[in-house]
């Protein structure tokens, strides 16, 4: 057989791209990355987009408005501040009227903001524009006549998305019914938080939404319900920690949720959780120095600006200031509109580089009540549009957001006047201040970067639309929600011996049931249709529907019997009406109630202090009744006298429909309450997050340090006490096993842990050593000092059982370690370290934060080297190669030999795989081999590149028997003579 060039050339061909396709899959994570950097806003393409910009286009970047009604046709109000003034960005909300929470809520919203977007990316009708001469104050005016100096710049869509439905939530219908904060921070679960994070980010980008006003990291740690003016569920938690963890894992989630299109305004800087004032609608002043915000308001917001290249998600866009004073700064003014204040905090080194590589600093809504205490002498004839924004943008925003931007009860034409005339002013200023010129350019910069990194570098070419047909991407996490509900809730009290349900069974057949559920009514706008927050009848509409005829059968509608708290209300007031009459007979005759709570605003709801009035006024009538309380907002509204009246109070956090389900499901016991409180409740203790004292603390040793300070690295121990000889000068470096709380967490970080040296033979104990916890984990070297056998053991607050390390040579009992621990002779529960003692743990792997941490450090194991998918792909790189074979001999060859090349090149490939495997398997995955490995098993190229080249070598070694193809055929003849005309060979 001759094998001509072209069919040669086919052969390599084929082999050729099934390599490359291989390296391709091998070289996809690169090719994200590349992706990402190319994502990231170019700084010349902010400078052109800047230069292109007309003095009026870049002072309307500056603003966020709101506006009345769903009108967004050229020539409409909202048309005209987009279009004449060039604002940044819009808030929508259904308050406004912007849309209708219907069944169409998210058509209605893609349409409004597909509206915007097309205005600001449309040519507008000529615009008067300020010219920029700072030479004179004069100020000159032009109309543009041609579209060239029209820059087409997207807006802000801005969005308040917080979660359990009205109020905080605008946009409901259509969309999935997420969980407030403080029912994700009941779970103590960062990874549900990325999780409901995610489904936030992921719907609202299809509306068309691009920045959220979220989400709170308010540390809420002394509740305050009877001032009036407390944080209610807006907040993760009590704890600076925590509320840092899980507010990083929601930023995280939205940004991945959206694919980078959804800018978090992580709110309320530098922290409201002290407030006794309800949000923005009054002034409150916060009696903390800048150490003690430092201690305890700031550290969320230091964690979500904390520029980690290893974790961009979870960095926020934006922080939201708030209407605050904060005393201790020694300010009249609050914080939102205080140049001096403000622009200290964000001078803090936690902070600078963020600020500096484009944050965003965006105003609460300067028409807030708040906004409008904070200015002297405001008075109700003239509204200060100016002075307002003024304040707030030399205070430090980069965007203005003018929201109810008039006083109450003004018409919208008030509102657009005053946003008309805040704009104006800036113009004018922008021109004849050279000094606010330039802060007014460095705000631009950034909110160009800003948009950039939504839309990209070529963001002025790009249409940000969105087609209508994504809105069939919408869907719902049901079970994630169903599961993330049961692990939040929480059996506040009683506390049982015989387990965590205090209840005496399930309802039976012959029980009553009656259920009181808060029945106030909700109401977007003055003019929109009122609702039920909860409707009175859902909760046993769910208990039917779950345990009902239709369903096991365990309980009829006739045992239920469902009524509003107006209905408790109403029957103490003693008046004789049927009503009451009715209401009083199904109190006596009911040994379950159930009541469903809220929180207690008796201003704005008469009706919420119902289960209070009724614990207080009839008892007597209550007693041998199973009471049982469900609060689905805050959990810190009862006393102590009325808690004790309860059968068992559970909180569930959150008013949803997967909380409203988990309720029917607790109440039958299908499952035990897991959750706990993120917040102190003061009828029972307060937060306490310290180490439980009934765990043991065991030390696992990392590294041997010798004389020279060289580190040797140390297997893990499979005991949790061990010997080690070490030389005087030497040392060892420990790190604990994760300590937990009492809730079974993992403290917070920075949790003091106590290292204990003693010398038996001597009897004497050394100062002990202090080392900060991180993710629960502390870390410490310890040398030896003397010639004689040294022990270690590790303590934290009450938490002082602990496993004995001994450190030889000499003979040392090793204890067997117990639940219970002998303390050293001087060790004490609390031990106050020495600042030159104190140890911060260097930078190790460190627990997923997506995982519920154990009590114990276990290496993840690594995964597989070999698995399915390496094999499918090995197998068709063998066939691929056995065809080959299998067609080299085919004008020369019989079938027989053709199907023995092909099963050849199989068989050789299948060795290629074998041997592979099992090099893998016992190879230490360390150095350069193991990278190899390692990269094999992510990304499954290695093993398929190994079996393909076997079988390409088990191919040309048996082609090469001569007589094939790449020889001639020896017989017994003689060789023929020599030719006379060159042939080609293969």
């Amino acid at each position: 057989m001759r094998l001509t060039p072209l069919k040669f050339q086919a052969y390599i061909l084929v082999s050729l791209i099934f390599i490359i396709a291989l390296g391709l899959n091998a070289s996809q994570p690169a090719q994200v990355e590349a992706q990402e950097d190319a994502a990231e806003p170019d700084p010349i393409m902010i400078e052109t987009i800047f230069a292109a910009m007309t003095p009026a286009e870049r002072v309307g970047q500056l603003f966020m408005v709101s506006f009345q009604g769903n009108n967004v046709a050229p020539g409409s109000e909202i048309a005209e501040l987009i279009q004449r003034y060039r604002v940044g960005g819009v808030y929508i909300s259904a308050e406004n009227e912007n849309f209708i929470n219907n069944q169409n809520t998210p058509a209605q919203v893609l349409a409004l903001t597909n509206g915007f977007q097309a205005l600001a990316q449309t040519t507008p009708p000529p615009l008067p524009v300020i010219e920029n001469s700072t030479a004179t104050p004069a100020v000159t005016t032009t109309l543009i006549t041609t579209p060239e100096t029209y820059t087409p710049m997207p807006l802000f869509i801005a969005v308040n998305h917080e979660g359990d439905g009205f109020p905080y939530t605008q946009i409901r219908n259509g969309l999935t019914d997420v969980p407030n904060q403080m029912a994700l921070g009941a779970t103590w679960n960062p990874e549900n938080a990325r999780l409901v994070g995610q489904v936030v980010g992921r719907e609202l980008a299809l509306l068309g939404v691009n920045m959220i006003l979220g989400p709170s990291l308010d540390v809420l740690d002394n509740p305050r319900p009877e001032q009036g003016g407390s944080l209610g569920t807006r907040t993760f938690g009590g704890h600076p920690f925590w509320v840092g963890e899980m507010g990083q894992a929601y930023i995280r989630g939205i940004h991945q949720g959206s694919n980078g299109q959804l800018l978090t305004i992580a709110k309320h800087f530098p922290g409201f959780g002290s407030s006794d004032r309800a949000i923005n609608e009054g002034l409150p002043t916060i009696t903390k120095s800048l150490d003690q915000l430092q201690y305890k308001e700031l550290p969320p917001f230091f964690r979500v600006t904390n520029l980690d290249l290893n974790d961009p998600d979870s960095i926020t866009d934006g922080l939201m200031t708030a209407h605050a004073r904060y005393q201790g700064l020694q300010g009249s003014l609050p914080i939102s509109l205080d140049a001096r204040n403000l622009a200290t905090i964000l001078a803090l080194k936690e902070i600078a580089p963020w600020r500096e590589a484009g944050g965003l600093i965006v105003s609460p809504p300067l028409g807030a009540p708040a906004a409008l205490e904070g200015i002297v002498g405001v008075t109700q004839e003239s509204f200060p549009a100016r002075l307002l924004v003024q304040s707030a943008f030399l205070a430090g925003s980069d965007l203005l957001f003018l929201d109810n931007f008039a006083f109450r009860g003004e018409d919208p034409a008030a509102e657009l006047a005053n946003i008309q005339s805040a704009i104006t002013f800036f113009q004018e200023k922008y021109i004849t201040e050279p000094n606010f010129q330039g802060a007014v350019d460095k705000a631009v910069r950034r909110i160009i970067k800003a948009k950039l990194k939504i839309y990209g570098n070529n963001v002025l070419q790009t249409s940000v639309q969105i087609p209508p047909e994504n809105l069939n991407l919408l869907g719902n996490i049901s079970q994630e929600l169903d599961r993330i509900a049961r692990e939040g809730v929480t059996l506040i009290t009683p506390v049982t011996l015989r387990g965590p349900n205090p209840l005496p069974g399930i309802p039976q057949p012959g029980d009553q049931i009656l259920i009181f559920s808060d029945d106030r009514l909700g109401q977007d706008c003055p003019t929109c249709q009122s609702f039920s927050y909860i409707p009175p009848t859902r909760l046993q509409e769910i208990l039917l529907q779950l345990f009902g005829p239709d369903a096991t059968g365990q309980i009829l509608p006739e045992q239920i019997n469902s009524l509003g708290f107006s209905f408790i209300k109403n029957a103490l007031s003693g008046e004789a009406t049927p009503e009451n009459e009715q209401t009083e007979e199904l109190l006596q005759e009911a040994n379950w109630i159930i009541f469903a709570m809220l929180d207690i605003s008796t201003e704005s709801n008469t009706q919420s202090d119902a289960v209070k009035a009724l614990l207080r006024n009839r008892i007597d009538q209550l007693r041998n009744k199973n009471l049982v309380l469900f609060a689905f907002n805050a959990p810190y509204f009862l006393d102590e006298t009325e808690i004790s009246q309860l059968t068992a109070y559970y909180g569930f956090y959150s008013k949803g429909p997967a909380y409203l389900e988990a309720a029917a499901r607790l109440l039958f016991q299908q499952f035990e309450p897991m959750g706990a409180a993120p917040v102190s409740i003061p009828a029972i203790g307060p937060l306490d997050l310290s180490p439980d004292p009934t765990q043991t603390i065991q030390l696992q040793p990392l590294q041997k340090i010798d004389k020279d300070g060289d580190l040797t690295s140390l297997t893990e121990q499979s005991q949790p006490t061990s010997v080690i000889d070490l030389q005087v000068g030497e040392g060892i470096r420990f790190r604990t096993s994760v300590i937990v709380d009492k809730n079974g967490h993992p403290v917070p970080d920075g949790t003091l842990v106590n290292f204990l040296r003693y010398y038996p033979l001597e009897g004497l104990s050394l100062e002990p050593l202090t080392a900060e916890t991180v993710r629960g984990i502390a870390e410490i070297p310890i040398f030896k000092e003397r010639d004689t056998p040294l022990q270690v053991k590790a303590s934290s607050e009450l938490a002082v059982q602990s496993v004995v390390f001994n450190i030889g040579p000499g003979i040392v009992e090793t204890p067997t370690p117990t639940a219970t621990f002998t303390p050293f002779p001087t060790d004490t529960p609390t031990i106050t370290p020495t600042p030159s003692a104190t140890f911060v743990p260097s930078a190790t792997p460190e627990p997923s934060p997506t995982s519920t941490p154990v009590p114990l450090v276990v290496a993840l194991p690594p995964p597989r080297p070999v698995n399915v998918v390496d094999l499918v792909y090995s197998l068709l790189g063998m066939i691929v190669i056995g065809g080959i074979a299998f067609t080299l001999g085919s004008d020369r060859l019989q079938l027989e030999e053709r199907v023995r090349s092909a099963l050849v090149a199989i068989a050789s490939g299948l060795v290629g795989y074998v041997g592979y495997t099992i090099l893998a398997m016992a190879v230490p995955r360390t150095g350069f081999w193991g990278t190899i490995i390692d990269a094999g098993a992510a990304d499954h190229w290695v093993t398929p590149l190994v079996s393909l080249l076997f079988a390409i070598m088990g191919t040309v070694g048996w082609y090469l028997k001569p007589g094939r193809v790449f020889g001639a055929r020896r017989t017994g003849q003689e060789t023929p003579p020599a030719v006379t005309k060159t042939e080609e060979v293969v």
